[in-house]
């Protein structure tokens, strides 16, 4: 079916849905492409993606495998303690994904060694889809929500990425060195050229600089640029230039300074959760807790409980490369736990030492703070905090960890296998199988006991699976050893193992683990 598609491509027209934005005066355009032109889009993306990753400007984060806003910072932070720069030019380009020329595009595609022509004209035709209600042939711009688009995105900037890179970060010196910082050393020493080091994520970039006159020359300069090479406007009110020793810059959702402290510049870094942000996210939270109020159902209120539990951990996570994150995030901790026990407290609820719950068990394990919680089947679950949280020390992307090569995959296994095995049972426990629990479209056994007693099972068994023996990296299932005891007793964590996806069919397919491995007594039958 998709390979008659592709004969004579023609995508239908897009389905148009607003969101709002941050500021909620506005609203962000996403285009949803139907079900069969999202297989083509996916189709296409696997095919070109690796050969775009391998030429992609090594500090561009967003969109791409195996990166984050948490490295792109983290970049920033090296780039500040090594160099001693702290002039910053904040980049924002107006309405980029509305106005994205698609000639200038195709013609990037091409020369960056998509030859295929069949593959050109798929690309276009997606391009060109009209929007249902509002347009036919789309002129120009790219519909966010397509699932090429970021790697599209991505394309057209990398344009803008090579321009800089090519001035200044990939300047070669007479004598080749090691160390890149060395190296930059020399060429501002022996040349006249300004410095430029440019952090990217999606249409999100910051540029950094020696010096104000550099960072407003550099400011002027990609202006041009982008008008003159890729018809695109810099968001003049938008892009700033900042001195990061007298104030904040705000990128990717994180503010960024430094201070006076013990390093060989005499200065240290501060970073912070973006404050404007983090109050509307704490709002969002407080309304969620308020919900919880008109819960009866002791599995539905669990459910609710487990969605709160994610978005808390959520922005602790996404923010905790933040050498502040406690400090800021600790202003607001009370308020929701004290919202969160009034909205729970008719349910049962009540105040419970956060190392004596069972759910989180790698967070709370550290924490004798009271948190409020709800009894189950003799395990508690409670409401985290948001003060639950300590500075993490974010790892500098190693540019050789990608999906697209068998090194790339063994570095990203490698630092997979480092996390905390507490950590990664916590991220067994996810929503789609608690909302099932809670809407009660599961056999009886798979209860909440089984949903949490699981984690404890994979952490017992160090993440190995105990038919094979090998670690467990994706695909857990967790096996009853008897799968006849009563309710009360079948999903006691004596009771469960962790295995494999494939080595759980075999058990089920009756196979005879006694003789060769001696991790089941008796063939298992098969339920």
């Amino acid at each position: 079916m998709v390979m008659d598609s592709l004969k004579k491509y023609k995508p239908k027209l897009i389905r148009r849905v607003y969101i709002p934005k941050a500021n909620k005066n506005e609203k962000r355009k996403l285009g949803i492409p139907s079900i069969l032109d999202r297989i083509i889009q996916e189709c296409i993306r696997i095919v070109i993606e690796p050969i775009f990753e391998a030429q992609f400007y090594k500090h561009s984060y967003g969109f791409r495998p195996m990166r984050s806003t948490d490295m792109a910072l983290e970049t920033i932070t090296q780039q500040v303690a090594r160099t001693g720069q702290t002039w910053f030019v904040e980049g924002d380009i107006k309405k980029y994904f509305d106005t994205i020329n698609h000639r200038i595009l195709l013609k990037r595609i091409w020369h960056m060694g998509i030859k295929d022509r069949r593959i050109l004209m798929i690309i276009k035709e997606m391009l060109k889809s009209g929007v249902m209600d509002e347009i036919d042939i789309n002129p120009e711009g790219i519909n966010q929500g397509g699932i090429i688009s970021p790697l599209l995105a991505n394309i057209y900037l990398d344009i803008f990425d090579q321009w800089v890179a090519k001035q200044w970060t990939y300047k070669k010196t007479k004598t080749k060195y090691k160390d890149e910082y060395v190296a930059r050393k020399v060429l501002k020493r022996d040349t006249n050229l300004q410095t430029a080091f440019l952090v990217r994520y999606g249409d999100d970039w910051v540029i950094l600089t020696d010096s104000k006159t550099n960072a407003a020359n550099w400011k002027n300069r990609i202006d041009k640029f982008l008008k003159k090479k890729l018809k695109l406007n810099l968001s003049i009110g938008k892009t700033v230039i900042t001195n990061i020793k007298t104030g904040y810059i705000k990128f990717l959702g994180f503010e960024f300074k430094v201070v006076k402290g013990h390093s060989k510049t005499g200065y240290i870094t501060r970073t912070i959760p973006n404050r404007i942000r983090l109050k509307r996210k704490v709002k969002n939270l407080l309304y969620e807790i308020k919900k919880l109020k008109r819960i009866t159902g002791k599995n539905e209120l669990i459910h609710a409980i487990n969605i709160l539990n994610s978005k808390i951990r959520g922005i602790i996570n996404y923010f905790i490369g933040c050498t502040w994150v406690n400090i800021i995030l600790q202003k607001y901790s009370q308020v929701l736990i004290w919202s969160g026990y009034r909205a729970i407290k008719d349910n049962g609820g009540k105040w419970i030492p956060a190392n004596k719950v069972n759910n989180l068990t790698s967070i709370h394990q550290d924490y004798s703070s009271l948190i409020p919680a709800i009894e189950n089947n003799g395990l508690y679950i409670g409401i985290t905090s948001l003060e639950f949280c300590k500075w993490k020390k974010i790892l500098t992307k190693n540019q050789k960890e990608t999906p697209y090569t068998q090194d790339g995959r063994a570095i990203h296994i490698k630092y997979t296998a480092k996390k905390p095995l507490k950590l990664r049972a916590d991220e067994i426990l996810n929503l789609e199988f608690s909302e099932l629990i809670s809407k009660g479209l599961t056999a009886e056994k798979y209860n909440f006991e089984y949903f949490m007693n699981r984690a404890y099972a994979f952490n017992r068994d160090k993440a190995k699976c105990r038919v094979c023996r090998n670690n467990i990296y994706s695909k857990l299932h967790t096996h009853h050893i008897n799968p006849n005891l009563e309710l009360n007793l079948i999903n006691k964590v004596s009771n469960l193992v962790s295995t494999h996806s494939q080595c759980h069919k075999r058990i089920h397919d009756n196979y005879d683990y006694s003789n060769n491995l001696g991790v089941l007594d008796t063939k298992q039958p098969n339920f």
